[in-house]
């Protein structure tokens, strides 16, 4: 694309000024010319009218007489006297002619006057006068030089005049205008003159000014934006090698909870195990009593260690809620079951109620849920020596489908003062309540609020010291209509009270002698038979040796783990492929079962087990008519799935 310079402001204004100059000229200079030549035309035609009036007058002797050159000699003056005489002619009344003068002049138009010549009143004839216009003519050409060289004169002036003018105009826009340049790219030191104008030119140099300021504070925020961007970004790197340095810290802790779990589950299974076995065993009272302080005293350890694990789960964001169909009503009569015998032995009543109205099924995660209530039942035993325990149910329709679930624990005890309440459900914060009753961890109830919390539910205390207190919580369940309850969302209890005697050949992969000794003796009582395997390699190879009804698979073994050996065995095929698999897992931490199911196992049991529920697993496994282990008279408290 050519470029071609372009005009200023200055020249394109003189030139602009320049055309208006010469055109308002030129139609001066033709209406003028117009105008004289009218006037000269006008006054041709008056001059040839006056002198025709005359001569006519002059002539009517001369004519009456009919004496031709004596009318001749009477005309003879206008030839000599008018420049312009072009001609004259006396005409008889019938036309003829009857003298004619012709004139010097020559060219240009004629104008043309007649006259009639009367003598008393009698017609003798017609004079006729004809002038040139071409003096007129001369005399216009005269007028238009004049007009010219005026016009001329004039539009010199005015140029001048406008050149002076846009000089004083123009100047201040010419020293600005680089300025305003220099401002754009940056250079903004330069000041700007004619502020104290008070023109335009004064109030465009006061802008500009004012654009200067601007700019001048822009860069400086701009500076502080780039400044404070470059702390952000060493912000930013400062977070996120935090962050890293968290997360590693995190996963730091995660294994070592999982290690922590592993190592102190594998000596707690040896002890609840054999805590088990000796109840069976024909003891005294004394020493009855004794085995129950230490079954007690191992399931507060039990406790304990798994508060601490949810709360590890809790603060890692890796608990995850299992929705699916549960009845609040068979929830709450397997709770009255589980807890009527510890209460009954305290002196206290235990009572539940469920609202009519409350639907069949509801969706929920029913394993949490059940967490929490036994949560707040543990405290209402704990704190209360006198009286009664209630448990109330109700629902609340709020959408199609939808209820709201109300679920409060009401009892007895010694209540909770006000300031108590408000840090209750914060961790290790059950304070005087704690300090008063040793076993409390300070756990339970912050890993309430935190599960229903999941669940976008509330919960809460409603207390009066002296005057018991009532434990509540609220979430919303949508009604699980034409859901049927799967064969697996059958509890143990129930899946327990089937009849079935049938006895099994269980291979257990076990590398813990003591942990192969609980659940050998275990397996002994009920029946079964059972073949060990010391690693996961022996446990494949034993598979392809003999036939087994399930497998009771440890996961942490030397050689081959547990996961390793499931996959390798149903790689097998054919019966192999089928075989109930059990994980007997001392770990706890989220993803693990998830982990153990990829692997091929079908079921996992988390360490230390009962009796009880090692008969409900292998029942699972193996078929509902499982001969069940025998158990002692009291179980321990099941620990939430």
């Amino acid at each position: 694309m050519s470029s071609r310079p372009s005009l200023g402001l200055k020249a394109k204004a003189t030139i602009a000024l320049a055309v208006v100059f010469l055109a308002i000229q030129a139609v001066y200079v033709l209406v003028e010319d117009r105008l004289f030549l009218a006037d000269a035309n006008a006054d041709l035609s008056h001059k040839a009218r006056l002198l025709t009036d005359l001569y006519a007058g002059a002539v009517s002797g001369s004519v009456w007489e009919f004496d031709k050159n004596a009318t001749l000699d009477q005309l003879e003056p206008l030839r000599a006297e008018l420049p312009e005489f072009q001609s004259a002619a006396v005409l008889e009344p019938d036309g003829r002619e009857f003298v004619a003068l012709k004139g010097g002049a020559a060219g240009g138009a004629t104008v043309e006057a007649t006259a009639d010549i009367l003598n008393d009143g009698k017609l003798l004839g017609r004079l006729r006068i004809q002038l040139s216009d071409a003096i007129v003519q001369a005399d216009r050409a005269a007028h238009l030089e004049r007009l010219l060289a005026t016009a001329a004169i004039m539009a010199s002036v005015l140029l001048i005049f406008t050149l002076v003018t846009l000089r004083l105009v123009i100047r201040p826009l010419e020293r600005m205008t680089p300025l305003m340049r220099s401002f754009a790219a940056g250079a903004l030191d330069r000041s700007v003159p004619y502020q104290d104008r008070t023109d335009e030119v004064g109030a465009m140099a006061r802008a500009l000014e004012v654009f200067r300021d601007t700019a001048q504070r822009r860069r400086i925020a701009e500076q502080a934006l780039q400044q404070r961007s470059e702390e952000l970004d060493r912000l930013n790197r400062d977070l996120s090698r935090a962050r890293d340095a968290a997360e590693s810290a995190n996963r730091v802790k995660s294994e070592f909870l999982a290690a922590m779990s592993h190592e102190i589950r594998t000596p707690l299974n040896g002890i609840l195990g054999m805590l088990h076995l000796l109840a069976n065993s024909a003891l005294d009272a004394d020493q009855r009593a004794k085995l129950e302080t230490l079954q007690r005293s191992a399931e507060s350890l039990m406790t304990l260690l798994n508060d601490i694990l949810d709360i590890a789960k809790i603060e890692a964001g890796r608990i995850d809620l299992h929705i699916a169909p549960f009845s609040m009503r068979e929830m709450i009569g397997n709770l009255v079951t589980l807890w009527q015998p510890s209460i009954l032995s305290k002196g206290l009543s235990l009572t539940a109620g469920v609202a009519p109205d409350m639907p069949p099924l509801l969706m929920g995660d029913a394993n949490r849920l059940n967490q929490v209530i036994s949560n707040y039942l543990s405290n209402a035993l704990k704190f209360t020596e006198r009286g009664s325990v209630t448990i109330r149910a109700t629902a609340q329709p709020i959408d199609d489908g939808l209820y709201e679930i109300s679920v409060a624990v009401t009892d007895t005890g010694m209540g909770i003062a006000p300031e108590v309440q408000a840090r209750l459900f914060q961790k290790f914060s059950q304070a005087e309540l704690a300090a008063r009753k040793p076993g409390s961890t300070g756990l339970g109830l912050a890993i309430s609020k935190e599960l229903i919390h999941l669940m976008n539910g509330a919960v809460g205390v409603e207390s009066t010291p002296g005057h018991g207190a009532t434990f509540w919580l609220r979430l919303r369940c949508r009604v699980a209509e034409g859901v049927a309850v799967a064969p697996e969302g059958v509890d143990d209890e129930t899946l327990l009270k089937q009849p079935g005697d049938r006895k099994l050949h269980i291979l257990v992969a076990e590398d813990n002698a003591i942990n192969q000794r609980v659940v050998c003796t275990m397996l002994e009582l009920g029946g079964h038979n059972f073949t060990i395997a010391q690693d996961g390699a022996e446990a494949v190879a034993a598979v392809q040796r003999e036939a087994f009804d399930a497998v009771l698979m440890d996961v942490q073994m030397p050689n081959m783990d547990g996961p390793t050996a499931a996959q390798a065995i149903r790689k097998l095929g054919g019966a192999a492929g089928a075989l109930p698999i059990v994980a007997l897992t001392a770990n706890a931490m989220p993803g693990d079962a998830e982990r153990y199911t990829a692997s091929g196992m079908n079921l996992y049991l988390s360490k230390p087990f009962s009796p009880d529920q090692l008969s409900a697993i292998l029942r699972r496994a193996a078929g509902p008519d499982a001969a069940r282990i025998p158990s002692a008279t009291f179980k321990p408290k099941k620990e939430p799935a």
